[in-house]
């Protein structure tokens, strides 16, 4: 013959190998081994670097946030130092005891007499660790006679607060 294939029963004509009848079989998924459990000293080290780890962030933590916190004023309290018994021509020393947090910064204040204008704003530097700052007004009296008067220190930085005092002169005439 002519080389050409006979034709297929219903008149198909084919070329080549020709379509199987089948596809052939697909490959097996692969299947994953069974998870082992970890060993118990395993689990115990890893839950042990969990909470290390979690308790060295909190103390890191907790040491910046005391570092990085600023400085707070928590009271403050006025007294004035009298000379013993009666004198006149006398200063006396009016002292605001500022209690702070211990914090460094800078403490903006200013005086207020009830003789005379307020005083200029004055600072103090407070060190870190320091938990007090004493600020003090020099109050002279001079004359014969008795006078009351009060001293206020206004704290103006870091957060606002006053206190004052009562100062009392008294010099007999002669």
């Amino acid at each position: 013959p002519s080389g050409v294939p006979a034709p297929a029963p219903g008149g198909e004509l084919r070329f080549g190998p020709g379509v199987p009848v089948t596809p052939p079989p697909a490959p097996p998924w692969p299947t994953a081994p069974p998870i082992r459990p970890r060993p118990v000293w395993r689990r115990v080290v890893s839950v042990l670097s969990t909470l290390l780890t979690a308790a060295l962030l909190l103390t890191v933590g907790l040491y910046l946030w005391q570092r990085l916190r600023p400085m707070e004023v928590e009271q403050v309290s006025v007294a004035a130092n009298r000379p013993a018994g009666v004198a006149c021509d006398v200063t006396v020393d009016v002292v605001a005891t500022v209690r702070t947090n211990g914090r460094a910064g800078t403490i903006r204040y200013q005086w207020f007499r009830s003789d005379g204008p307020p005083g200029a704003v004055l600072t103090e530097r407070v060190g870190s660790g320091q938990h007090t700052a004493t600020l003090t007004l020099e109050w002279t009296f001079s004359g014969v006679g008795t006078t009351v008067g009060t001293a206020t220190v206004n704290i103006i930085e870091p957060a606002p607060m006053q206190a004052g005092t009562r100062v009392r002169y008294r010099c007999p005439g002669g």
